[in-house]
């Protein structure tokens, strides 16, 4: 039995991995299904394309824009032979995917670079210490002021959750939290202090949480945390932790030492839920928390018949 050349094509279209082919001057000549699926751009919309010219965005780990430098593809083609990659691309909805990328060289009957394939996956975004998202955090997906993840970042984070939930059965927990007071806390000791004590709790948040957790600023004094749990349980832990790092936070205002206090609301993801129902869940708990005095944690409810408890 032989194997046709039309075999190989349905099993590069049915493949799991994206696959796309292009010429030496890049255009695209060959974008399979999965392609389509991880980026959100179909065949149509990209075959026939110069490869700068779409809106892929490549960036390498060090946070190179590839597209506008000396990408892999070329790189691939000057060297002709193999390389892998760590890449981020820009979803068509607008959030960042990590993949693993593999560049290969295909050769005419003479050995003349012909083409250059690329093979990607996704990777997990969530190892805080890799390269690729230390980078993003220096970019378009921080807070400028906190230095910590904007609402751009944790909406990829959570997309990237919700991926792992459904394909992958890993739940997570989403945290929202709200500074105590902190408007009248600005008209007493003044905006810059104001900013001191949201910079000294993105420092400590920072330097407590673990590798796989992500705390970020949502807008104003409100913060997210979005965190993989074991079992639903493990959010009262981490919620009694997150108050924890909260008391740690202390700014020396030279008549007095400020501290803060945040009211909390967390909750673990369900079958059902969207992005905007957790984030509208944690949230609402987070105002009964404010409800129930401050300083305050409202959560799931874990063991009894009734609603959340504080």
């Amino acid at each position: 039995m032989t194997v046709s050349e039309n075999d190989f094509f349905q099993l590069v279209a049915a493949l799991p991995y994206g696959v796309y082919i292009v010429e030496p001057d890049r255009t695209i000549v060959y974008w399979n299904r999965a392609a389509e699926s991880i980026t959100g751009y179909s065949r149509e919309e990209m075959v026939g394309r110069r490869r700068p010219d779409t809106e892929l965005n490549h960036m390498d780990e060090e946070g190179t824009p590839l597209c506008k430098t000396y990408c892999p593809l070329l790189a691939c083609m000057d060297e002709n032979r193999p390389s892998t990659k760590k890449l981020v691309f820009t979803h068509k909805k607008g959030y960042m995917v990590a993949v693993q990328a593999h560049f290969i060289p295909l050769e005419d009957e003479m050995g003349k670079l012909k083409l250059v394939a690329e093979v990607f996956t996704p990777i997990q975004l969530m190892n805080r210490e890799t390269r690729i998202v230390e980078n993003l955090y220096s970019m378009a997906y921080h807070d400028a002021l906190t230095k910590l993840p904007n609402r751009l970042f944790l909406e990829a984070v959570l997309k990237t959750r919700f991926s792992e939930y459904h394909r992958l059965q890993e739940p997570f927990a989403l945290l929202f939290s709200d500074i105590d007071h902190f408007h009248d806390f600005n008209e007493t000791y003044g905006h810059q202090a104001g900013d001191e004590i949201l910079k000294t709790f993105a420092q400590t948040v920072s330097s407590h949480i673990r590798k796989t957790d992500t705390v970020g600023r949502w807008g104003g004094e409100e913060f997210i945390g979005i965190y993989p749990i074991k079992n639903k349980s493990d959010i009262i832990p981490i919620s009694k932790r997150f108050q924890q790092i909260v008391s740690m936070v202390v700014v020396d205002e030279g008549r007095e030492n400020l501290h803060i206090t945040m009211s909390v609301g967390i909750t673990a993801v369900t079958p059902e839920d969207t992005m905007k129902s957790i984030i509208d869940r944690a949230d609402r708990y987070m105002f009964e928390a404010k409800r129930k005095g401050r300083n305050t944690i409202v959560h799931d409810e874990i063991d009894g018949p009734s609603g959340p408890e504080g």
